[in-house]
């Protein structure tokens, strides 16, 4: 009796071991499936694995030559920049540099004339402003210079003109009454002394 009870459990048991791997068949299927699907990224599973780290050495490294780059333009531009300040600043300081010396010209051609006027009124000649500035320049002994030579022609030509009014009739032009020349044509003379010359000797053209 006993045997028949052990013997019906036992073919009881052994019932359901057949049926367990029924069941198990699917339970290795199920997650065979998933193992083709994870075995299918795993081919590339060295790449992801190593190309972490890859990935980010690629992508610092193509930032840092991209930010070098930049940083290149930028340094570029603001040297453009710089020099385009630098230009400007030079070119305000050359314009301040020429107005300066234009404004020290002045005034010491301002003082060359006071002076030269001064010369010439110790020597009783009296001329218009637009031939005292033929006679001063900014350097002292040019200006000194042309004055003792202007003065030395005027007196000369005056003695001429006195010598002639006392021969015959008083000139009709110039000192000398011999003048074909017009103003214009005078002060067109290039020769300094030649010019000179003709303004003593034409000075009521002038008058």
């Amino acid at each position: 009796m006993k045997f028949r009870e052990f013997m019906r459990l036992q073919l009881f048991a052994d019932d359901p071991a057949p049926a367990d791997p029924a069941p198990q068949d699917p339970k290795p299927d199920t997650p065979a499936a998933p193992k083709p699907a994870d075995q299918t990224p795993s081919n590339p599973a060295p790449s992801p694995k190593y190309t972490d780290d890859d990935v980010d050495k690629i992508l610092s490294r193509k930032f840092a030559e991209w930010q070098k780059k930049k940083d290149k333009e930028m340094t570029e531009a603001q040297k453009l920049a710089q020099m385009d300040a630098t230009q400007k600043a030079e070119y305000k300081a050359q314009q301040f540099e020429k107005e300066l010396n234009e404004l020290k010209e002045k005034n010491i051609l301002s003082e060359m004339s006071k002076t030269a006027r001064k010369m010439l009124a110790e020597e009783e000649i009296n001329i218009p402003d637009e031939l005292l500035e033929r006679l001063v320049s900014v350097d002292a002994a040019q200006t000194k210079a042309s004055v003792e030579s202007f003065t030395k022609l005027f007196k000369g030509a005056v003695n001429e003109a006195v010598k002639n009014a006392l021969k015959g009739p008083a000139p009709k032009a110039g000192i000398g009454g011999k003048t074909t020349a017009t103003k214009e044509q005078i002060m067109a003379i290039k020769n300094p002394s030649e010019r000179q010359r003709m303004i003593a000797e034409n000075i009521t053209l002038f008058q």
